[in-house]
């Protein structure tokens, strides 16, 4: 099973379709005519992103910030939010075709999704050879019976087809940002992960909260009693398989006082935290950020070239038209439930 999660930062239809910046560099060394085509390329496993992703295709890609009409929670969604989610669909469906995998065995659908915050929602796009989905919900207090504030996780709930005693659940984070002074500028994404612990989702194993969480598990701040608060300490039973300052987030320009992919890169905002039962088989180094900055390359070559550096200002800038973040890539084993 491979699970995608990827903040495309205001993602709509006309982001992906549009010609812009994007366009003529990375049209020029064969990564897409559009940011719809580079998106499919990373979650299909194209060849041009070979030994950075996996070839196989995705089977769970779960859209963060995904643009809406609207701003009242649990409402349809609106404007050009189900076209985009059409679009992508589409263009998943025929990457199956185009780069000669069988359609049976993958094939893209996506669930109708509600509003869950101002203009904003999550997307998911599933492999109906793998996943059945069954319930879609918006994360509830459960001690005050509220939605989580700001912008609401949605989350999925799926069977595995292979595995029909396994369900899965998938919650779509997208935290406040970090704000203020240093010693209390994450407070704000910390203590939204710190009410995780009372959603439904949190009782439940084998439930992934995936997304752009504004902070990483070991960022602190200090209370008024003078005690460091954490993210997920209240989480007992939840981990991720990333390392700890996975750097995620892009910079809008180059800092050539930084080394290695902090000079584009400059916080580890994105993960997987998940709790799951053991038929669920995440191995050592399954759960990755992808790099898809330090790692693009001329595909036009044979072997390909590498980009960065010598073009890394102009591929940051190329890539900041498509998001402001990397995705996070998780692939796990769903074998037999024993009994």
């Amino acid at each position: 099973m491979k699970v995608i999660s990827w903040n495309l930062k205001n993602v709509s239809l006309n982001k992906l379709t549009k010609p812009n910046a994007f366009q003529p560099l990375f049209q020029s060394y064969g990564m897409g005519n559009t940011v719809l085509d580079f998106v499919t390329n990373v979650v299909m496993g194209a060849e041009q992103w070979e030994g950075v992703i996996s070839s196989a295709p995705v089977d769970l890609f779960v859209v963060i910030e995904l643009k809406t009409g609207g701003s009242r929670k649990g409402a349809n969604v609106s404007g050009n939010c189900l076209p985009t989610l059409v679009a992508i669909r589409d263009a998943m469906n025929a990457a199956v075709v185009a780069m000669g995998h069988n359609p049976q065995d993958f094939t893209y659908e996506y669930i109708v999704p509600v509003v869950t915050g101002r203009h904003e929602t999550v997307g998911f796009i599933f492999n109906t050879k793998e996943l059945t989905p069954t319930a879609l919900a918006l994360e509830r207090n459960t001690v005050t019976d509220a939605y989580l504030p700001g912008r609401t996780p949605l989350v999925a709930t799926f069977n595995v087809v292979s595995q029909p005693a396994t369900s899965l659940r998938f919650s779509g984070i997208h935290d406040p940002p970090p704000s203020g002074g240093a010693a209390v500028r994450m407070r704000p994404p910390i203590d939204f992960c710190r009410q995780l612990v009372n959603t439904p989702s949190a009782a439940v194993r084998n439930t992934f909260f995936l997304g752009d969480f504004n902070c990483q598990p070991t960022d602190t701040y200090m209370n008024g009693n003078g005690v460091a608060v954490s993210p997920f300490s209240n989480l007992a039973n939840y981990g991720t398989e990333l390392a700890n300052n996975s750097l995620s987030s892009v910079r809008k320009r180059l800092d050539n006082n930084q080394a290695g992919s902090a000079v584009y890169l400059s916080a580890p905002y994105d993960n997987n935290i998940s709790w799951v039962t053991p038929n669920i088989v995440i191995s050592t180094g399954m759960e990755e950020v992808a790099d898809l900055i330090g790692e693009a390359k001329n595909t036009t070559f044979d072997p390909p070239d590498d980009l960065y550096p010598a073009r890394g200002r102009a591929v940051l800038n190329a890539y900041n038209t498509v998001s402001d973040h990397l995705p996070v890539i998780t692939e796990f084993s769903v074998l037999p439930v024993a009994t």
